[in-house]
């Protein structure tokens, strides 16, 4: 992107108070973290909004948490498997980390097509869903229903108001027997029996932002806000030769660089900066595992949310305010 000189004066001029890196004394440094001005595509009354549909990583999760008091509609939050099937958070099995798998959902779900049942392989005397991220491995027969389950829940993303999806990671398997990127950070023990057929791909710019777009513009034009956020949780383990900590670094690059072209070039898209509110807060910002965030930032960013796409100049702290 370029422009000509007396533009970019025109900009920056207009931009005075936000220009500068924000010291200690700037009103957007709160509480220890720094709270990006934000000057949003759309406004959204999240106390009135009929439903809002969250897409992506355990940092998706959080914000239903959050969303929830206020009484908005969750779909996603109406999930769950009986507790042997999964045993962390109720509709976690639910998380997509990579771009391919969230593009996958969201085209599935507007055009009602379901996933390959090729993708659901055998496991001992049971089967794995390689499109969850993990869980008890089932029957065939329960497999297929509980995919028919996540189907029926992604059907209420036609019917919701505002989509909010956060992006997890770029290091992804894809399924060449049936074109698929699979969900599981591991394809499973079925793919030693077949390496040909699962390929890993660490996804760069040209790789994920063509999917995104396909999948973002399909929700813009069927008249959806959507709020896309890149997810400060960092990716656990790696499959590249890279120090975890650095392959991190990339994923997120690649992700936030997606996210700044889709809010850009994307009618009713826009880019939410809770991913550069944890980061500058550091590792206080994270609870001892340094990998999930604590919950009461990610209240406050939940809040800030809010008050961004209700149109206030910084947020409210009191939840019935909030809820109004």
């Amino acid at each position: 992107m370029s422009s000509a000189y007396p533009q970019v004066i025109r900009q920056a001029t207009r931009n005075k108070t936000f220009r500068d890196f924000p010291g200690r004394q700037d009103p957007r440094f709160r509480e220890a973290a720094i709270f990006p001005h934000v000057t949003p595509k759309f406004s959204v009354d999240f106390g009135n909004t009929t439903s809002v549909f969250t897409i992506g990583s355990c940092f998706a999760r959080n914000i239903e948490e959050a969303l929830e008091p206020l009484g908005v509609h969750l779909p996603t939050r109406g999930f769950s498997v009986p507790p042997g099937e999964w045993n962390a958070r109720p509709n976690g099995l639910l998380n997509e980390f990579n771009p391919g798998t969230i593009s996958q959902r969201i085209m599935a779900a507007l055009g009602s097509q379901r996933s390959p049942e090729q993708t659901i392989v055998p496991s001992g005397q049971n089967f794995a869903d390689l499109l969850l991220l993990g869980g008890a491995d089932v029957s065939h027969d329960r497999a297929l229903q509980r995919r028919e389950e996540i189907f029926r829940v992604y059907q209420q993303l036609a019917v919701c108001d505002v989509v909010v999806i956060t992006l997890g990671f770029v290091e992804a398997w894809f399924d060449r027997a049936t074109g698929w990127f699979l969900n599981r950070v591991l394809p499973h023990a079925f793919a030693m029996a077949n390496p040909e057929r699962f390929e890993f791909r660490r996804l760069d710019v040209f790789d994920a932002f063509p999917p995104l777009e396909r999948a973002l513009k399909a929700l813009s034009e069927a008249g959806k806000k959507v709020i896309l956020t890149v997810s400060p949780v960092p990716i656990q383990t790696t499959f590249t030769s890279d120090d975890c900590v650095t392959a991190n670094e990339f994923s997120k690059s690649v992700l936030r660089v997606c996210a700044e072209r889709l809010s850009r070039s994307v009618p009713n898209v826009d880019y939410f900066p809770s991913f550069e509110i944890v980061r500058s807060a550091g590792l206080p910002g994270y609870i001892n595992d340094n990998v999930h965030v604590r919950d009461d930032l990610v209240r406050r960013i939940t809040e800030y949310m809010i008050a961004v796409y209700r149109g206030d100049a910084r947020p409210s702290t009191n939840a019935a305010d909030l809820a109004r």
